[in-house]
């Protein structure tokens, strides 16, 4: 048995496209033993993922920031004796482990994050054939979202679309109204039942999308990402900014309609060609801005790139999704 560290991420969205590597490790190292570093917020979501053994917490803003913090860390791996560490966030601290090291080659950042993750493998004679993000529900989570649907009156008939208007930068954020109305017209035009998500602090804008919309609508309130990503599996389209849950959505297996302008979809976009990337087509000369092109430094505080989507763009690009 081979044990083995993979070095994750602390936002959402960039640790669950790193468990595109899980499936290619198992293969080629038969019976080995996984463990996932990750940052606080995405432990939850990976603490209890069957394809996951161990999941462990990187807190860089707090017992583990600075030197002292990061030796501290260093120790209480090495105790560990990890045979192999799979570095996917380029940290020094992954090289003094101890172990066998796997790390990323840099290069061109206009790759999806998934290729380049791969490839830290593939260099190394693994195979990643159909290699993908994937995170694997319990029954009993699936249970349970199911559950929540029929406390909430909707039946299994309905066409279930899941819509996320939020994100943790406000330079990602199409307008609330508009999200209200594609909800609007997906309710009166394919009678779709809709659920609306919102991060913990993203309360103000559910409610704000909600109060918008003239249709009835199932507000999903919960902090736990393991029950998000079960009502997300039970939608038959999600529709979002960049953000954690489009990246849940993909690697659960439902087909994401994805609004883009300041961040980079070739390198940030939902994986897998069952999606779609929606753009206005404006260029401001800055887009993308981020990553690596002073995110946010028009200072405006929100992007003309992303507002000019329109809603008729969206409609269009579910309709695949949605035609029976």
């Amino acid at each position: 048995m081979k044990k083995i560290l993979v070095f994750s991420f602390s936002f959402i969205g960039d640790a669950v496209l790193s468990t595109a590597v899980i499936q290619p490790l198992r293969a080629r190292f038969q019976d080995s033993h996984i463990t996932f570093l990750v940052g606080p917020r995405a432990f939850d979501l990976f603490a209890t993922e069957p394809n996951i053994d161990v999941t462990l917490v990187y807190d860089n803003r707090g017992e583990h920031t600075g030197w002292k913090g990061r030796l501290h860390l260093i120790k209480t791996l090495r105790l560990e004796k990890f045979d192999l560490v799979v570095n996917l966030r380029d940290s020094l601290t992954a090289r003094c482990i101890g172990a066998e090291h796997w790390g990323m080659r840099r290069g061109n950042s206009n790759r999806h994050a998934v290729t380049r993750y791969l490839e830290a493998l593939q260099r190394h004679s693994v195979d990643i054939t159909d290699a993908h993000p994937y995170l694997q529900l319990t029954e009993a989570e699936n249970t349970d979202a199911r559950r929540f649907l029929i406390e909430a009156g909707q039946t299994s008939e309905r066409l279930l679309i899941g819509i996320h208007p939020g994100g943790n930068w406000e330079y990602k954020l199409w307008d609330a109204k508009n999200y209200a109305q594609v909800a609007n017209a997906l309710a009166e035009k394919l009678n779709a039942a809709i659920l609306l998500f919102a991060g913990p602090n993203e309360r103000e804008l559910q409610a704000q999308v909600a109060n918008l919309m003239e249709s009835p609508r199932i507000l999903v309130k919960t902090d736990n990402l393991r029950q998000l990503a079960a009502l997300i599996s039970i939608c038959d389209v999600y529709i979002g900014n960049d953000t954690g849950p489009m990246h849940i959505a993909a690697a659960v297996g439902t087909p994401v309609v994805a609004l883009f302008g300041s961040t980079n979809h070739h390198r940030s976009g939902p994986y897998g060609d069952k999606h779609s990337i929606i753009q206005s087509g404006l260029d401001l000369g800055c887009n993308p801005c981020h990553p690596g092109r002073r995110p946010g430094g028009c200072g405006a505080g929100s992007c003309e790139v992303i507002a000019g989507i329109t809603t008729d763009q969206v409609l269009k690009a579910i309709e695949p999704y949605t035609s029976v």
